[in-house]
């Protein structure tokens, strides 16, 4: 648990004003992307302690926060996310990326919470196939024959709570078949070691400890607030 019901209230309700204007606007539900270089919540969301406590554990004392995603499935909005790991996208050497998925909704499975494969991680990175047209996928990779690699777990989350997994981690989301939204906030941490290609170095902003190389770009706070 990290934020207490008011405190996610607030986020809620600047997270309702954001998707109002993409939406309006004509772009998706998931368009929401590197959020934490445009709104100020969101950088504070990144840094607040309570968070990147639980990650350094993982990660260690020198932590990076390189990405910020709304993943916001709206009620029968007709897409799923197919079983993949993080890190078959990401142009990052080692993989060692840490998300903390922040509940802006209660996510459970009636409204399409995340599956984990349990043990998946230890499995190293798996093949995948391009994700077919009527899959309605809203990546682009699926991993096929899941139970091979571990049983199911459904992801509950109160709003204001976090689950924490890694890039090697499969995982997937079903249909919203609720008359609810389920929205979260993914926050991607690294360990400072970690080079990233494709400048997305130039995204990052520490969060605790050094970066001894000067790899990461260590973004101020943005100055205003843009969607």
């Amino acid at each position: 648990n990290i934020y207490s019901e008011d405190e996610i209230r607030d986020i809620r309700q600047k997270f309702d004003e954001m998707i109002e204007i993409v939406l309006a606007r004509g772009d998706h539900n998931y368009s929401i992307i590197s959020a934490h270089l445009k709104s100020k919540m969101v950088y504070d969301i990144v840094k607040n302690p309570r968070i990147v406590d639980y990650v350094s554990d993982l990660l260690g004392e020198n932590v990076v926060c390189w990405g910020a995603h709304f993943f916001c499935k709206l009620p029968g909005d007709g897409k799923i996310v197919a079983w993949h790991q993080d890190a078959s996208f990401w142009p990052l050497s080692p993989s060692r990326t840490v998300t903390a998925w922040l509940a802006i909704d209660d996510a459970d499975t009636g409204n399409a919470c995340m599956r984990f494969a349990a043990t998946s991680h230890h499995d190293g990175h798996l093949t995948y196939q391009k994700s077919a047209e009527d899959e309605h996928n809203v990546l682009n990779q699926t991993v096929e024959e899941v139970s091979r690699y571990g049983p199911p777990v459904d992801v509950v989350l109160k709003s204001g709570e976090i689950s924490l997994h890694s890039d090697l981690l499969l995982h997937s989301s079903e249909l919203n078949r609720s008359n609810r939204r389920r929205c979260g906030l993914t926050l991607r941490y690294c360990a400072a070691a970690v080079r990233a290609e494709l400048d997305w170095n130039k995204e990052g902003v520490i969060v605790k400890g050094t970066d001894p190389t000067g790899h990461w770009a260590d973004l101020p706070k943005p100055s205003m607030d843009t969607v």
